[in-house]
């Protein structure tokens, strides 16, 4: 799971990069990234109640996405900060479908 210091803290700071940020766009989910003012990149993953009716639903496709997003952030080397949102469209019968839509908007970015 991705610690504290690197989850975007308020909706104010996701607004921002939703606003501001590039779209990679995918069938279940579309990753905003926008340059960091910080020295580290953050996340936040956004699914809504409307996608999935559950609590325990949706935490979980949060710890599915947070666990890759920290695998990733472990990885980079030579990328630049920058602040990251990815925002859960729909949920695909097999959630490993929103491991490889991930995989698809980061190698667009």
């Amino acid at each position: 799971m991705l610690r504290r210091e690197f989850k975007l803290k308020n909706s104010i700071e996701i607004k921002n990069v939703l606003k501001l940020g590039r779209k990679f766009r995918q069938e279940s989910l579309t990753l905003f990234v926008v340059a960091s003012p910080l020295n580290c990149s953050r996340a936040a993953v956004v699914v809504s109640g409307k996608i999935v009716n559950t609590a325990v639903a949706r935490n979980r496709v949060r710890r599915l996405i947070f666990t890759d997003l920290e695998r990733r952030l472990n990885a980079w080397e030579n990328r630049g900060a920058s602040d990251m949102v990815v925002m859960v469209m729909n949920i695909p019968s097999d959630e490993k479908r929103l491991l490889t839509d991930l995989d698809q908007c980061f190698a667009n970015w």
